[in-house]
């Protein structure tokens, strides 16, 4: 057997036997952080994904453990915004509230799938699944879209009633179903995959349901918070949260968010956007590599 094969091969018990793994998942979660204090996004989207191509950690207890670990790093960040007054509460809470079912499900789903498919086939599904989630991320990134915002938003236009305020947001008349059906659709993608989907989520944030730049960032954060909560308690319930896995990333990427924050006040923006597009692509090709190895053998 092939060195390359051996390492490929490697599985979650043998890791866990020794220093090995926590070793290189501190060092990861380091590289985690630097990569949240340098673009200002969780990691979570390439986390999950590189914790089973990289360490071989199967996909419900490498989905399980990066809820966990998005728990504290979007507590953390939440609570800073709120202090900036960059949540809108009712949104928030709307949002928060309806994840919650959202991610549960996604948890159900994602469980579900694996007993349709089996083992191998449910990984390459996966695999398949991130590699579309990351080439759009990737693609939102370089066309820098979802930045801007309209006079009106889509939910504001949504002729589906009842309608509500959002004051703190200056946004009157605003689809309540809209709003449930978006915290829903962000929940499922949470508990269905482990993301945080900052990335992906801002656009909407802005966009669809009209929020600021700023307030999109505190809104995102806490309903990251609480669709973690619910997926991690969903996973811990199947046995598939592990602790060291995630105490060795969330300790470690503390001193890496320091690092990146750094690092970031000497990086031009549109330079960042680029160097994270790039990121992002290596990390899908990466899982792309990972699925065809896995589906020729």
């Amino acid at each position: 057997m092939s060195e390359l094969q051996t390492i490929l091969d490697f599985n979650i018990e043998s890791y866990l036997q020794g220093p090995a793994l926590i070793a290189a998942l501190a060092s990861f979660g380091l590289l985690v952080g630097i990569l949240t204090g340098l673009f200002g996004v969780g990691g979570a989207f390439v986390i999950t994904p590189l914790l089973n191509v990289g360490f071989a950690i199967p996909y419900q207890l490498a989905i399980g453990s990066s809820l966990s670990f998005t728990i504290g790093t979007s507590a953390s960040g939440m609570m800073r915004h709120v202090r900036l007054g960059n949540l809108e509460p009712r949104s928030t809470l709307l949002l928060a509230g309806t994840s919650i079912g959202g991610a549960i499900l996604g948890a159900m789903l994602n469980k579900s799938l694996n007993a349709e498919l089996g083992e191998h086939n449910y990984t390459l599904t996966m695999h398949v699944m991130f590699i579309v989630l990351l080439a759009l991320t990737a693609w939102i990134i370089a066309r820098n879209t979802g930045t801007d915002r309209t006079d009106r938003s889509i939910l504001q236009r949504l002729p589906l009633p009842p309608y509500i305020d959002l004051p703190a947001a200056d946004l009157v008349r605003v689809s309540l179903p809209g709003i449930c059906i978006i915290g829903i659709v962000i929940g499922m993608l949470k508990g269905m995959m482990g993301i945080g989907g900052g990335v992906l989520f801002m656009p909407i944030l802005i966009l669809v349901v009209g929020l600021t730049p700023h307030q999109a960032v505190g809104t995102s954060l806490g309903v990251v918070l609480f669709s973690s909560i619910a997926g991690t308690i969903k996973y811990g319930l199947y046995g598939k949260v592990n602790f060291w896995v995630v105490m060795a990333l969330l300790v470690s990427s503390v001193f890496g968010v320091q690092l990146g924050a750094w690092l970031c006040s000497r990086l031009h923006a549109d330079r960042l956007r680029r160097y994270f597009a790039i990121l992002v692509a290596l990390v899908a090709m990466m899982v792309g590599a990972r699925f065809l190895y896995e589906l020729l053998h």
